[in-house]
C-alpha cells in the first residue's frame, strides 16, 4: 500500500482554477487535481467523491478555510485524508471523541499512512514518540483531544511543529448553540495561531444556519467554503408514531421490530429504560442487549463486539452508544424516547442504511416526553434563585448532608435542589467531610447557564415541531440544517406517504379544554376530562351531578373522544398542561396554561381533521364525504373483508371494526404494522389479530 501511496503522490498535480460566484458558500472552486483523484483511487479504493466531498478537497488544496455540513456516514474524514496525503506537511486533526479517533488512526496505518493520536489514554512515552515524529516530518496526521490545548507541555510542544492544516471534527461543539457544546473548543482558535495559522478545516454531521455562523466566527474563519449537503437520505423511511403512554409505546416498538431483516438499534431517554426493553425485546424473541453508561467496561464491549459480529441483532441503548459505528445492514433505528434536539435524532438514525438499501428510521412519540427532556434541562442548567436559595440553607445548616428540603425549600422539586447542590459541589463549596465553603463569587456564570438552557429548550421544541408536523420530514429536516434545493415531497416519509390534514382549534374550545382541567387540577386524567367535555352523562356525572352545570360540560360535545384526547395532548406538548407519572396519571395546570385561560398569552392548536365531527364552527359533514374516490373504494373493500372475518369469527362485525377505524384505515392507507397501530381503533390485540389481513386488502388492486 504505501506503494501505492508513493505512486499517487507522483501523479502531476494540476492546480485548481479561479474560483466564480455561485452556490452554497459563496464560491464554486474547480475539481480537485489529478493527484487527490489518484489517492482517492488508490489509496481509498473509490472511484469518485460524494457530494460535497469534490469541492472541499479542492478548496482545501487552495489554502482556504473550509466547513463542511454532512450526516453522520458521509465521508467528511475524506474532506482532509486526501488533501493531507497530497500535500507533504503535517494535518492537526481535534476530535473529542478517542474511540473514533483510534479507529481513524488504525485505518490510516493500514494504508500505509502515518499517524498516532494523543489523548488521556495514550502513556506519556507514545505521546513523546508521536510528537518527536511529527516534529520529524515522519507524520502526515496527528489526532488530539481539544483538553491537550490546556496542557502547557503539549501547547509548547505543538508550537514547535510546522503544521500545513487544522482539521476539527464535530465543530459544532464550539458553539453553544449547538446540541453537544464543549468549552474546551473554545480555545481552539487560540490553538490554530499557536500552530501558526494554518487554513482550518470544520467538519461536523449537525449544524444549523445559526451554529455555522457561530462556527465561522468562533474559529475566526477567513472567505470559508461552505458546504451542507446529503441530508436528504431516501432511503431512510422517517416516520413518527404517536402513543398513549408507555404500553402502547412497547407494542409500536414490537411492531416496528417485527419483520427486522438486519440489525437495529433503540434509543432511550433513560438507561432503566434500556434494560427493561432489551429483556422485552429478549423475551419476545430477539437477541437484544442494553447499552449505557453505567455499564462497566467488560458488558459494554459485550454488547458492542456482539452487534458488530453479527450475534446480537438489537442493541437497546442511551446516547452513549453509536458513535464509530459504521455497519452497513442496520435496517432499523427506533427512538423509545424523545431525543433534545434534531441533530441528535438525525445524528442517531443515520446510522441506519449505511449500505443504501431501505432502512426504518420512526420516533415513538409521547405529548408526556416533554417532560423527560426537560427534566434534563433543569438538571444541566439550574436557576440563579434556586441556586441561591439553596446555598443559603446549606449555610445556615453548616453541612450539605440534609434530608428535610420540603421544609427548608417548601414547593422545590427535589431533583431541582439535587442539581444545584451538584453546581455546588462542581464550584468546590461542598467539602467531603460534609462541609460547606463561602464561595467568594457566583459559582457559575449564570447569564452563560441561561442562555445554554434558553438553547436547550429552543432545540427541544425544534422536535416537537418536526413530530407534528404534517410536511415532507425529509424536507423539513434538510431545512433545518439549511440544505437548499430540497424536494418539498418524498415517497420515504409517513406524512407523505398517508397525508394527514390538521385544522386549527377555536380559542373557545382551547379554553374550554384548560378550564376544565384547572377545575379538578392534578385529580382526574385525560379519559375522564375528556368525558366530560364530551358531555358524557355516565355513572360518574350522576354521582356528581352539579358537573353538568358547569360551563366547560359538553362544551366539545361535537368532537370525537380521541380529538379531546388529541386536544389535551397538543396542550401538553405545548406546556400548558403537566401530565403525573405512574400507573394513574393526572393533568394539572401549568403557569403558562394559567397565562393563556386568564388571557395573558396566546396561544394556537391545531389538531387532526378527523378529531372534530363538526368543521370549524360550521355545520356537519357527513363520514363518506369526507372520504375521496381512492378511499371511499379501500373503504368499500375494508367492508367486505370485515363482513367475513366476521362471520368466520362468530362475532358482530363491529367486534372486528368499527366503520369509523375503517374510514381511518381507508383515508390513511398505512402500508406497515407500524402505520397500523397508529390508527384510532386498531390496538396491539387487534394489530396481532388483523394487522396482516388489513394491509393485504388495502395493498390489493382495485377490482
Amino acid at each position: 500500500m504505501a506503494e501505492e501511496v508513493a505512486a499517487a503522490l507522483e501523479t502531476r498535480r494540476v492546480t485548481p482554477g479561479r474560483r466564480s460566484d455561485g452556490a452554497a458558500g459563496g464560491t464554486v472552486v474547480a475539481a480537485p487535481s489529478d493527484a487527490a483523484a489518484a489517492v482517492l483511487r488508490d489509496v481509498f479504493g473509490l472511484s469518485t467523491f460524494r457530494a460535497g466531498q469534490a469541492e472541499i478537497v479542492a478548496a482545501a488544496e487552495t489554502g482556504r478555510d473550509l466547513l463542511l455540513v454532512a450526516p453522520t456516514g458521509s465521508g467528511k474524514s475524506i474532506g482532509y485524508w486526501v488533501p493531507g496525503i497530497v500535500s507533504a506537511g503535517l494535518t492537526l486533526v481535534v476530535s473529542p471523541l478517542i474511540a473514533l479517533m483510534n479507529d481513524q488512526v488504525a485505518r490510516l496505518r493500514s494504508l500505509g499512512i502515518e499517524a498516532a493520536a494523543l489523548h488521556s489514554q495514550v502513556d506519556r512515552a507514545t505521546q513523546d514518540a508521536a510528537l518527536t515524529a511529527a516534529a520529524d516530518g515522519r507524520l502526515r496526521f496527528l489526532y488530539v483531544t481539544p483538553e491537550r490545548f490546556a496542557v502547557p507541555s503539549f501547547t509548547a510542544a505543538v508550537g514547535l511543529l510546522k503544521v500545513s492544516r487544522l482539521a476539527i471534527d464535530e465543530a459544532h461543539c464550539i458553539s453553544s448553540w449547538g446540541h453537544d457544546f464543549r468549552p474546551d473548543y473554545r480555545r481552539l482558535r487560540e490553538a490554530a495561531e499557536l500552530c501558526g495559522r494554518p487554513p482550518i478545516g470544520a467538519f461536523t454531521a449537525t449544524a444549523t444556519p445559526r451554529v455555522r455562523a457561530d462556527i465561522v466566527s468562533s474559529l475566526g474563519m477567513r472567505d470559508p467554503e461552505v458546504r451542507v449537503t446529503g441530508f436528504v437520505r431516501p432511503e431512510l423511511r422517517l416516520a413518527v408514531v404517536r402513543c398513549r403512554g408507555q404500553q402502547q409505546k412497547r407494542a409500536a416498538l414490537l411492531a416496528a421490530l417485527h419483520t427486522l431483516a438486519g440489525r437495529a438499534i433503540v434509543y432511550c431517554g433513560r438507561v432503566r429504560a434500556t434494560e427493561e426493553i432489551a429483556e422485552l425485546l429478549r423475551d419476545n424473541g430477539l437477541r437484544a442487549a442494553a447499552y449505557h453508561g453505567d455499564l462497566d467496561a467488560a458488558d459494554r464491549q459485550h454488547a458492542h463486539g456482539g452487534f458488530v459480529d453479527g450475534s446480537i441483532s438489537v442493541v437497546v441503548a442511551t446516547s452513549a452508544f453509536g458513535m464509530g459505528i459504521d455497519l452497513p445492514d442496520i435496517r432499523s433505528v427506533v427512538h423509545l424516547d424523545f431525543p433534545g434536539s434534531i441533530e441528535q435524532y438525525y445524528q442517531e438514525a443515520g446510522r441506519a442504511g449505511r449500505d443504501g438499501k431501505r432502512a426504518d428510521c420512526t420516533l415513538l412519540y409521547s405529548p408526556a416526553d416533554r417532560d423527560l427532556q426537560a427534566f434534563f434541562i433543569e438538571q444541566a442548567y439550574p436557576e440563579r434563585d434556586l441556586v441561591r436559595d439553596v446555598y443559603r440553607e446549606l449555610l445556615r445548616a453548616g453541612t450539605w448532608d440534609l434530608d428535610d428540603w420540603d421544609r427548608r425549600l417548601p414547593g422545590r422539586e427535589r431533583h431541582l435542589v439535587r442539581a444545584a447542590m451538584e453546581l455546588l459541589r462542581r464550584a468546590g463549596a461542598l467539602h467531603g467531610d460534609g462541609g460547606v465553603a463561602r464561595l467568594q463569587g457566583a459559582p457559575v456564570d449564570f447569564d452563560v447557564q441561561s442562555a445554554l438552557r434558553e438553547h436547550a429548550y429552543a432545540r427541544l421544541h425544534q422536535v416537537m415541531d418536526y413530530a407534528r408536523s404534517t410536511a415532507c420530514r425529509h424536507a423539513r429536516i434538510a431545512d433545518y440544517f439549511g440544505e437548499d434545493g430540497a424536494p418539498r415531497t418524498c415517497a420515504s416519509c409517513d406524512n407523505c406517504l398517508s397525508p394527514r390534514r390538521r385544522v386549527p382549534v377555536a380559542r373557545a374550545d382551547t379554553a374550554s379544554a384548560l378550564t376544565c382541567v384547572a377545575r379538578f387540577d392534578g385529580h382526574l386524567g385525560a379519559a375522564r376530562l375528556a368525558a366530560m367535555l364530551r358531555g358524557a352523562d355516565d355513572a360518574w356525572t350522576q354521582q356528581r351531578t352539579w358537573v353538568r352545570d358547569a360551563p366547560f360540560f359538553g362544551s366539545l360535545r361535537t368532537w370525537t373522544a380521541d380529538g379531546v384526547r388529541d386536544l389535551l395532548a397538543a396542550l401538553i406538548e405545548e406546556g400548558c398542561l403537566r401530565r403525573s407519572s405512574g400507573e394513574r396519571p393526572v393533568l394539572s395546570l401549568t403557569p403558562a396554561g394559567h397565562a393563556v385561560l386568564d388571557g395573558r398569552d396566546d396561544l394556537e392548536v391545531e389538531v387532526e381533521v378527523t378529531g372534530v365531527l363538526h368543521g370549524a364552527r360550521g355545520g356537519p359533514r357527513s363520514a363518506d364525504e369526507q372520504l375521496g374516490p381512492d378511499a371511499g373504494e379501500r373503504f368499500d373493500r375494508l367492508r367486505v373483508w370485515r363482513r367475513t372475518a366476521s362471520q368466520e369469527a362468530g362475532v358482530p362485525a363491529y367486534v372486528v371494526f368499527d366503520d369509523r377505524t375503517l374510514r381511518e384505515l381507508a383515508r390513511r392507507n398505512p402500508i406497515s404494522s407500524l402505520a397500523l397501530l397508529d390508527v384510532p381503533g386498531v390496538g396491539p390485540a387487534k394489530l396481532a389479530r388483523y394487522g396482516d389481513d388489513v394491509l393485504r386488502v388495502l395493498t390489493a388492486e382495485p377490482s
